[in-house]
């Protein structure tokens, strides 16, 4: 081989591994991203101390509170798992989510499903692989309601 020819791939080699170095950090950054986003969210909830004896909090309406249903419409080894929930529910990887998806493709926590002024809305919570309804990208809140087909990694919902 000649020199210049060597020279060519050892440089392509070289941006070969700092191309995946970058997509590593990227995907780093975004986890991080999405944990601050959703503690910052948290810490505005309202406590439960301040709940009225109904549970729900002074100054908030009812159908806010309101609970829903979401169904796994795929893959086939998932179909059929039912979550319930009431008011919000993050979707993830992590145990502490309201709807658990052991996908290596959702991020832990992925996406928010929270009702807002009476109508439900999903949004992206930075992950890595973003956030599909009904095969649209998810890019701010949208609204979402019944037969709507939520997609993370490879998993399907539909909120009924």
């Amino acid at each position: 081989m000649s020199d210049s020819l060597l020279l060519v791939l050892r440089i392509c080699l070289l941006a070969l591994v700092y191309l995946t170095f970058l997509r590593v950090l990227r995907a780093v950054w975004a986890e991080l991203r999405a944990e601050h986003r959703v503690a910052a969210a948290s810490a505005l909830a309202v406590p439960a101390a301040v709940t009225g004896s109904s549970g729900v909090s002074p100054g908030v309406e009812r159908d806010e509170w309101a609970r829903a249903r979401i169904v796994v419409v795929a893959p086939a080894s998932a179909a059929g798992s039912v979550f319930e929930f009431q008011g919000e529910a993050i979707i993830g990887r992590a145990p502490g989510c309201e709807v658990v998806i052991d996908d290596a493709r959702v991020s832990k926590r992925h996406a928010r499903v929270v009702c807002t002024g009476g109508r439900w809305v999903v949004e992206d919570l930075g992950s890595t692989n973003g956030t599909l309804l009904n095969d649209r990208v998810v890019a701010t809140a949208v609204g979402v309601g019944p037969g709507d087909r939520v997609q993370v990694g490879g998993h399907v919902l539909e909120l009924v």
